[in-house]
Parts: structure tokens; sequence; C-alpha cells
């Protein structure tokens, strides 16, 4: 995660928004291989604007 933020950060991008995916206790009761995901990102989204 560190690299995408600094890569983005390095060449002049404006972060705007970070989120991380993690399932909810409902998703890993109805899953439970889901509980390993709460260890690390599921999913990374950034938004960033050149500036």
């Amino acid at each position: 995660m560190a690299t995408t933020i600094s890569t983005l950060i390095g060449t002049g991008f404006e972060l705007c928004r970070v989120e991380e995916f993690a399932p909810t206790p409902e998703q890993i009761a109805e899953n439970p291989f889901l509980a390993e995901e709460l260890e690390r990102p599921m999913m990374l989204l950034v938004s960033a604007s050149k500036i």
C-alpha cells in the first residue's frame, strides 16, 4: 500500500480518498475463509488527481 501511495505522491498526484475493503461480520459468518481478509486489505481504492 505504501508503494502505491508513495508513487502517486512522488509523481505529482494529490490523494483525494483512500478506501480499504474489509468483510463485514455477517460476510465472515457466511464465508469463514474471509476472516483472513481482516489482516490485509482485500482491495485498495485510491482516488487521486494531478496537481
